[in-house]
């Protein structure tokens, strides 16, 4: 009878590496972490809770609509650095304190002058929440969220002087410009103010329709895109600064319809159908011709072989200014450029003729 061998167990497995938390996460979950952010949570909650409640009986309006939209695109911005977030905290960060001393200074003053409260309170707050973060979480934290807390300023209503000003401002330009196009495409036009008489009809450009609603929610929206596209840093300088344009462009398109359907579809039907549906079409508008501007961007500035991205490009002659001239030199004088290949080529010094 046969015998086989015994067969010996297999070895027990080693015991892994422990997975520990990081420092952040350990230093969020001590009882002093904790206890100062809820106390910094709850005084920020009380004194600021006549501020915003007054923020949303504005945002209930026309004007300051998009303010609801203004806390989660600024928690988005958050996510979307997540990688940024920093594995350890420096808890008390101590500078915290003197910037929370400058949000409440700035939000007694602004109570005691009475004059652009609510924004100065606004900018307070924001100022505040970056003390807070200083505070709890140090410099790395401040950097990461830095952007998302500076964002929530447009969140809080312009003050009133500003408001009125820059209102009758854009009505007037508005007008203005719907008058020049709605000439320049044969309606027999003039201006009165701020009131249009085209043709029969007469059409006034009122607060409404000044496009101040447009500009606040496109500043906003393209200072969002400004932080979140993969683009060089001119366009999205470009991207910011073309706010302003675009939206005044998008309220006189708006106008100058709105005038040509008053006189081909009647007056009613102008006020009822298209005024309305105008109003909707200003954001899709404004975003088509921010999308055509970055699309010149893009046939203006070339790749040139692959080599190179155009940011690197914009990044290396900023660096060295030089390149661009050597650039444009011939070899014959120390540059890259070759000459064009329909003309002759010139004979070399001291060569035969």
């Amino acid at each position: 009878m046969s015998s086989f061998p015994a067969q010996t167990p297999p070895p027990a497995p080693r015991p892994g590496p422990t997975v520990s938390l990081s420092q952040a996460a350990e230093t969020v979950r001590t009882p002093g972490w904790i206890a100062a952010f809820l106390v910094l949570l709850g005084v920020l909650t009380f004194v600021y809770a006549p501020l915003f409640k007054y923020c949303f009986e504005q945002w209930l309006k026309p004007d300051y609509s998009h303010g609801f939209l203004v806390p989660l695109f600024a928690g988005y911005l958050a996510w979307h650095w997540r990688e940024w977030a920093p594995t350890k905290l420096r808890w008390p960060e101590l500078w915290g304190l003197a910037v929370l001393a400058g949000g409440i200074g700035l939000f007694v003053a602004a109570g005691k002058i009475n004059m652009a409260k609510e924004w100065l309170q606004g900018l307070s707050f924001v100022i505040n929440l970056c003390g807070a973060t200083l505070l709890l979480g140090g410099w790395s934290a401040l950097r990461w969220l830095a952007p998302a807390l500076a964002f929530l300023l447009f969140m809080f209503p312009l003050p009133f002087r500003v408001e009125h000003a820059l209102g009758w401002q854009l009505q007037k330009v508005a007008a203005i410009a719907s008058e020049f196009v709605l000439q320049t495409v044969g309606y027999p036009t003039y201006r009165e103010g701020v009131v249009l008489h085209v043709k029969d009809h007469v059409l006034e450009v009122e607060k409404a329709c000044s496009g101040l609603s447009m500009l606040l929610t496109f500043a906003a929206l393209s200072t969002g895109m400004a932080l979140l596209i993969k683009r060089p840093w001119f366009d999205r300088v470009l991207v910011l600064i073309s706010a302003v344009p675009v939206a005044v462009l998008a309220n006189v398109i708006r106008i100058s319809l709105t005038g040509v359907l008053y006189n081909e579809g009647g007056r009613e039907l102008g006020e009822r159908v298209f005024h309305d549906f105008a109003g909707w079409m200003m954001m899709p508008i404004a975003l088509v011709i921010l999308w055509g501007g970055l699309k010149l961007l893009d046939w203006v500035w070339v790749d040139v072989g692959g080599k190179a991205s155009r940011e690197e490009m914009i990044q290396q002659n900023a660096m060295n200014p030089a390149y661009l001239v050597m650039a444009s030199l011939p070899q014959s004088q120390g540059g890259n450029a070759l000459p064009p290949k329909s003309l002759p080529v010139p004979p070399k010094p001291g060569g035969s003729r």
